[in-house]
């Protein structure tokens, strides 16, 4: 079964900083603007970040840059605490991180030792105003970047451009979608936008509309007692029933009721 893309769009457009304590959560595929950093305090856990595995235990550390698509399933279980560094908080890092970003997994454990005790103060600091939370921040990236080799990035020209056609996509995927629609909604040329949307995507702009439109589909099913499939079809955005089909079997490998019946 392949994964259904997920956008975080509540993270983007809250823009904040988040911070707290985790405990064996099993987290799907997802992704979104803000750069997160996981400490794992104990246990295990596996981590997939941008396609690359890894189980990851006590004083690791997880970064996941700006769009990168990453998931969580505890291994058989683990506790972390969670960084999550808003857009406009991770602006500050923009120069740096424009050609150049964090493994995915720092493993260098007697050094990650060292940033524990500021990612501790943060747990402290629930009512404490913006600037000290962001000075904590800073000092917790200053010294990631100052001990760990960095990769090359790929360049982001226009992210923001991109997080407003998932946006859009979200609030419009019931309606008739194409690459021609959104090209003009946005003002670029349609190759170019469809180019720009699966550099960081990595699905074509039409899979991702399709991929939404089956989730919320899933989503409504599972609410109604006697789901009417063609009902749900049309009202999720599908032009026909052969479509629907054939998009849903690029996710499931089992018939629609079967899916609905599942918890």
């Amino acid at each position: 079964m392949k994964k259904l893309p997920v956008y975080e769009q509540l993270h983007d457009r809250a823009d904040t900083v988040e911070f707290f304590f985790s405990k064996n959560a099993h987290t799907p595929s997802h992704f979104h603007r803000c750069i997160e950093i996981l400490y794992i305090l104990g246990g295990n856990v596996e981590c997939c970040v941008n396609g690359e595995t890894r189980r990851c235990g006590r004083d690791e550390l997880v970064f996941v840059r700006r769009c990168g698509d990453h998931s969580l399933r505890p291994d058989p279980a683990y506790t972390d605490y969670v960084l999550i560094i808003g857009p406009h908080y991770s602006d500050d890092f923009l120069g740096i991180f424009q050609s150049e970003t964090l493994p995915a997994y720092l493993t260098d454990t007697a050094f990650n030792r060292t940033v524990l005790p500021h990612f501790r103060a943060l747990d402290s600091l629930e009512n404490a105003p913006e600037l000290v939370k962001k000075g904590y921040i800073d000092i917790i990236v200053g010294s990631l970047l100052g001990h760990y080799e960095r990769t090359p990035a790929a360049s982001a020209p226009n992210i923001g451009t991109v997080v407003a056609a998932l946006n859009y996509i979200d609030e419009h995927f019931r309606e008739p979608l194409s690459l021609d629609r959104l090209a003009e909604e946005f003002g670029y040329n349609k190759y170019y936008f469809s180019r720009l949307f699966n550099s960081y995507i990595g699905e074509s702009l039409n899979s991702y509309i399709n991929a939404v439109r089956i989730r919320n589909l899933v989503a409504e099913a599972k609410k109604r007692e006697v789901p009417n499939l063609s009902e749900l079809v049309f009202a999720n955005g599908f032009d026909s029933m052969t479509t629907f089909y054939r998009t849903f079997s690029q996710y499931y490998d089992r018939p629609p009721k079967e899916v609905f019946r599942a918890p």
